[in-house]
């Protein structure tokens, strides 16, 4: 059998909402562990975004040409 380790949390919600949430059968613990896992994705995705958008802006700032003349001076020293 394979075991990972984990870590305890604990959460604080309103009465009201951990009752309705026993009524419906909802499994507190997956839902939660759920809702960090796409927050992660979320975020990472974001990360990501905010890098190409970077990576967009400073090819934008070079120019295509000077790109493309800096490509061909590379390859021209091999």
């Amino acid at each position: 059998m394979l075991y990972m380790k984990s870590a305890n949390i604990n959460v604080r919600i309103d009465e009201g909402i951990y009752k309705r949430a026993r009524e419906m059968n909802i499994n507190l613990s997956e839902t939660v562990r759920e809702a960090l896992i796409a927050e992660i994705e979320r975020r990472k995705v974001k990360a990501i975004m905010e890098e190409l958008d970077t990576a967009s802006k400073a090819v934008k700032k070079m120019g295509v040409s000077n790109i493309v003349r800096e490509i061909r001076e590379t390859r021209e020293k091999r």
